[in-house]
C-alpha cells in the first residue's frame, strides 16, 4: 500500500451521474445531489474538471483540502476549485448537498478571488436562506424543462452570493485564526492547548471559549478528530501494524485511541481494516459494489 497522498483522480462532469444516489439531479452544466454519510466510506484524493458547492446539512466531519484538516459541522459550506484535491470522511452521521457546475457558470467575480476562507461557516438565518435555494435548485434541475438551466444558474449566482458575504474579506484575526487551524492540522500529533492559545497570543480560558464557538468543539475534540482521521488514512493505505498506529498519530494512551476509534467509526481499527478488503465472491454471494463516492 502506499500513502493516501499519493492516491489521487481527477473526475470529470459527465460522470457524475454513475457516483450520484436517487437525490442527484441536474441540467446543462449544473448537477445537485445529497451524499448522506450513515456509515464511515473511504474516500480517495481528488479533483475535478468541474466547480463543487458543498454545505454540510447535518452530522459533522473533518474535510481534508489540499493537505490541510478542517472539522465541519452544519452550517459549514466549502467552495472547491478545480486544482483543490480533497476528501472527507464522516464522523456523526454527515449529510453533505452537493451543487457541482462546469467552470462556465463560476461568476466572474470570482475567477481571481482569494480572499475566501476555505471553509465558511453561515449564521442560522443565513443557513435558512441558502438550503431553500439549494430546494429550488434541485427542483429546477428535477424538472429539466424549458429556462430550466436559466433558472438553476441564477439560483447558484445567489448561493455563491451569500457565500463570498460570509467569507470574504477576511480580517487580521481572521487570518491569524485560519494560520492556526492550518499549524494545527500540520502539528496534529504534538499540538497543546497551551501552544495554540499562545500562538494567536490569548489566555487560555478565552481561547477555550472562543475556539468552541468558531468550531462548535473543544479544543481537544477537534485535535482528536483530525489524530482519528489520520490513523483511518494509515489503516486504509499503509501496512502501518494496529499496534502502532495510536502512537504515531499523536495518542499517548492506546485505550483512548481504541474508544474514540470505535465511537467515530463504529468499527476496531482491526475490523476496520479487514472492512476493506473485499471478500472472495462465490455462487452464492454476490459481489458488492465498490464504487467510491466523489462527490
Amino acid at each position: 500500500m502506499t500513502s493516501s497522498q499519493s492516491i489521487h483522480k481527477c473526475f470529470h462532469f459527465q460522470d457524475l451521474e454513475t457516483f450520484s444516489d436517487n437525490d442527484f439531479a441536474s441540467v446543462g452544466g449544473i448537477a445537485i445531489s445529497v451524499d448522506r454519510k450513515h456509515i464511515f466510506d473511504v474516500n480517495i484524493y481528488h479533483n475535478h474538471d468541474y466547480y463543487e458547492l458543498a454545505y454540510i446539512r447535518c452530522g459533522d466531519g473533518v474535510q481534508i483540502i489540499n493537505g490541510i484538516s478542517y472539522t465541519v459541522t452544519r452550517g459549514d459550506v466549502i467552495l472547491f476549485r478545480l486544482e483543490d484535491q480533497h476528501t472527507y470522511y464522516s464522523f456523526n452521521n454527515m449529510e453533505v448537498v452537493n451543487c457541482c457546475f462546469l467552470p462556465d457558470f463560476l461568476p466572474l467575480f470570482l475567477e481571481n478571488d482569494t480572499s475566501m476562507s476555505a471553509v465558511v461557516n453561515l449564521p442560522e438565518e443565513a443557513q435558512k436562506e441558502f438550503e431553500t435555494l439549494l430546494s429550488l435548485l434541485h427542483r429546477e434541475c428535477q424538472r429539466n424543462q424549458e429556462y430550466s438551466l436559466e433558472a438553476a444558474q441564477q439560483y447558484l449566482q445567489l448561493l455563491i452570493l451569500i457565500l463570498r458575504r460570509y467569507g470574504s474579506h477576511r480580517n487580521a484575526e481572521a487570518r491569524q485564526w485560519d494560520d492556526l487551524f492550518r499549524y494545527i492540522s500540520q502539528n496534529y500529533r504534538t499540538v497543546t492547548l497551551n501552544e495554540a492559545a499562545n500562538r494567536i497570543h490569548l489566555s487560555k480560558n478565552y481561547f477555550c471559549r472562543t475556539f468552541h464557538e468558531k468550531t462548535g468543539f473543544t479544543f481537544m475534540t477537534y485535535v482528536n478528530h483530525i489524530r482519528i482521521t489520520a490513523a483511518i488514512e494509515m489503516i486504509s493505505y499503509t501496512d502501518v501494524p494496529i499496534t502502532e498506529v495510536w502512537s504515531k498519530v499523536g495518542f499517548r494512551q492506546a485505550k483512548q485511541f481504541y474508544a474514540l476509534f470505535k465511537r467515530e467509526t463504529g468499527l476496531t481499527p482491526i475490523q476496520f481494516r479487514a472492512h476493506l478488503t473485499p471478500p472472495v465472491p462465490n455462487e452464492d454471494t454476490k459481489a458488492p459494489d465498490h464504487r467510491l463516492r466523489i462527490i
